[in-house]
């Protein structure tokens, strides 16, 4: 018999099935010190044990179960991205109130946790690598064009396209990276924690559209330097060659167009990246972009606004910053205003919302791709309107 802690980020352990004819939890297991003592267990006798601990209230869940450990296609059918996992079917359970003589205080988390696995069924996890005829799809780097000093857009030629299908407007391309930035099997990692249990797979959403002309072999995708995968593409010559497996492409974030009908979109700085992809289908007339970013990052909207000029026309533009870019600043946004963007050298405000809301038109459904703190603050404002959003945290 063992007795082991198992924990991970908030949502580690998924629930399969919870109805009348029984409750199935499903975790998936990380790195550990390679002895498997506990799958041996497992393996050995498939029962379980769970104690599940409120530290708050002290209540605690007790739970026993069969187990069954998956492994390999088996888990990541279940739980994508996952090499192993564990399913229990629940037998009997008991809440205690009050069961804990003490209390606990929340302390910061693991930075060994990784990001939460859900249930393929859940539909919000990474498509798993898409292969036909045992054949695998590759994206081959082609093009870097560095639009800011944090932003560049990245374009891939895609081995075999019949493999991965082509993407459609809205979707994000799922890329692996493991060969390139994987660094084997270690029980502890203090100098990268967050390394331990990373797959080094990561999304990016397409910024590209065939109707846009892009061939139907390539993709393209505009991206922020912020972590361990995007600092490695920025550091990448084309000449290099670099080639990594592709899982697929995958996401619903399509914007619908009524006819006679405004579509209001509200973007946080390269949260412009689902729009940019479905721009050629669109009447650029009925959008009204609303646009906020950092100074620093106008380079993008530059950009933007010279590849798809009539967009200019449909944006208000919101600059944080812009009131300390001395000479320069006026300049760049002179060239922004030259295009026939509207521009406000301040932060957006709820009261921005109102004015536009007060449009002729103006459709009651907002898209929305931004950070986490504006993405809430505007849910609070737009608390009376319907709201599609696309997440990127990172």
């Amino acid at each position: 018999m063992g007795t082991n802690h198992r924990g991970g980020s908030a949502g580690f352990c998924r629930v399969l099935k919870n109805d009348d004819n029984g409750t199935i939890l499903v975790y998936p297991e990380f790195s550990g010190n390679r002895l498997y003592q506990t799958l041996g267990n497992l393996q050995t006798t498939p029962k379980a044990g769970i104690v599940v601990p409120d530290f708050d209230s002290g209540d605690v869940l007790h739970l026993t179960g069969t187990t069954e450990i998956l492994v390999g296609k088996e888990a990541a059918d279940l739980l994508p991205r996952s090499n192993v996992a564990v399913k229990v079917e629940i037998e009997d359970a008991r809440f205690i109130q009050n069961g804990l003589t003490f209390r606990g205080t929340a302390g910061e988390p693991s930075p060994y946790n990784p990001p939460v696995r859900f249930l393929a069924s859940e539909g919000r996890s990474s498509v798993d690598v898409q292969k036909v005829n045992d054949r695998t799809a590759y994206a081959r780097l082609v093009k870097k064009e560095l639009l800011t000093p944090t932003i560049g857009r990245f374009r891939f030629s895609i081995s075999d396209p019949e493999v991965v299908g082509r993407f459609k407007p809205g979707q994000y391309v799922a890329l692996a990276f493991e060969d390139e930035l994987g660094a084997g099997y270690s029980h502890m990692r203090d100098d990268d924690p967050s390394s331990l249990n990373d797959d080094l797979v990561r999304s990016f959403t397409v910024s590209s559209s065939e109707r846009g002309g892009t061939p139907a072999d390539e993709v393209e995708i505009t991206i922020r330097n912020v972590g361990k995968v995007t600092a490695f593409l920025f550091r990448q010559n084309v000449r290099a060659g670099l080639e990594v497996p592709m899982k697929g492409f995958s996401g619903t974030f399509a914007i619908h167009q009524d006819e006679g009908e405004i579509i209001p979109f509200v973007a946080g700085g390269i949260g412009i990246t689902p729009l940019l992809a479905q721009l050629p289908d669109l009447d650029l007339r009925r959008i009204r972009l609303i646009w906020t970013m950092n100074i620093t990052d106008i380079g993008l909207a530059i950009d933007t606004f010279e590849r798809y000029p009539p967009l200019a026309r449909s944006t208000l533009l919101y600059l944080s910053g812009a009131a300390d870019g001395g000479q320069e600043g006026l300049q760049t946004t002179l060239r922004l205003e030259q295009h026939g963007a509207q521009v406000c050298k301040r932060r957006l405000a709820a009261s921005d919302l109102l004015l536009i809301q007060g449009l002729p038109a103006l459709s009651s459904t907002w898209y929305i791709c931004a950070g986490p703190q504006l993405r809430q603050a505007l849910r609070s404002w737009l608390s009376d309107r319907r709201v599609i959003y696309e997440s990127f945290d990172y």
